[in-house]
């Protein structure tokens, strides 16, 4: 992980873990409210479209304490190998542009949660799509769905049981990363709030060599390390910098990427 864009991650992440599991720590039988859990009436309920791997979330430990299914055709890890791991696991099998769309995404909905009745909790989904990485360095396209299934006495989520589907075989073209809120209450009424990435939420439009230059940069190389990758001058660099800098209204190279990246440009 590159270092500018791990900044930005180190950011989204401690504000993920402040949000989804600080306010767990004391909850009043935690210990027993696990104990007395049953996952299998809950997995029950659910069917996939192919290949798919289950895993329970404990957001107070932030570990996988329960996995299943098809890890091993999907990510070429065996069930074993997630389980009772925590969530830095999930570096290892997610791109970093997904892995900080899904923690923007992911701070969204857990304001969304804490705006929501406690009573109204158990509804809320989160379904998005995204590529994930095999052990072996291949990739697939997933759709991954997760809800909140058990909660201490104030409202807060414990676990969560997240399904991922391997959706390959429909070849999908994603052109951008989809994102969604979903309230499930009502099922004639189901509320949806979609997290937009934008393509490109600025006026202006990155050109084929601005673009080449940003993922250099997003990569960690210097001025001089580009220029000799492109084969061009260092001022022939210099000025593509300028140019992004100020197409997409950035101050340095750590705002340029993340906006790069909300943006879904790289």
């Amino acid at each position: 992980m590159k270092i500018n864009i791990y900044k930005k991650f180190r950011e989204a992440y401690q504000r993920f873990y402040t949000e989804s599991s600080a306010s767990i720590v004391g909850a009043k039988n935690l210990n027993q409210l696990k104990a007395n859990f049953n996952d299998e009436e809950i997995l029950k309920s659910y069917e996939a479209i192919g290949p798919f791997v289950y895993f329970i979330s404990d957001y107070s430990s932030h570990k996988f304490i329960k996995v299943g299914g098809a890890s091993e055709i999907l990510f070429g890890y065996k069930n074993s190998e997630i389980e009772g791991k925590g969530f830095a696991f999930t570096f290892k099998i997610t791109p970093i542009k997904d892995l900080v769309r899904l923690l923007f995404g992911a701070n969204l909905f857990w304001k969304y949660f804490k705006e929501t009745k406690i009573e109204d909790r158990s509804f809320l989904r989160v379904n998005y799509t995204l590529t994930y990485k095999r052990k072996d360095g291949s990739t697939f396209e997933a759709f991954q769905q997760n809800r909140p299934i058990l909660f201490d006495e104030k409202g807060n989520a414990i676990y969560f049981l997240g399904i991922i589907t391997d959706i390959s075989e429909f070849k999908t073209k994603f052109s951008a990363h989809e994102h969604y809120i979903l309230n499930v209450k009502d099922p004639q009424n189901i509320i949806k709030h979609q997290i937009k990435i934008k393509e490109n939420e600025f006026n202006t439009t990155v050109s084929q060599a601005e673009l080449k230059v940003l993922n250099l940069i997003a990569e960690g190389l210097r001025t001089k390390e580009i220029a000799e990758k492109l084969f061009l001058s260092e001022h022939t660099i210099n000025i593509h910098r300028k140019n992004l800098l100020v197409k997409l209204e950035s101050n340095s190279s750590s705002q340029l990427i993340k906006k790069a990246l909300m943006a879904g440009i790289i």
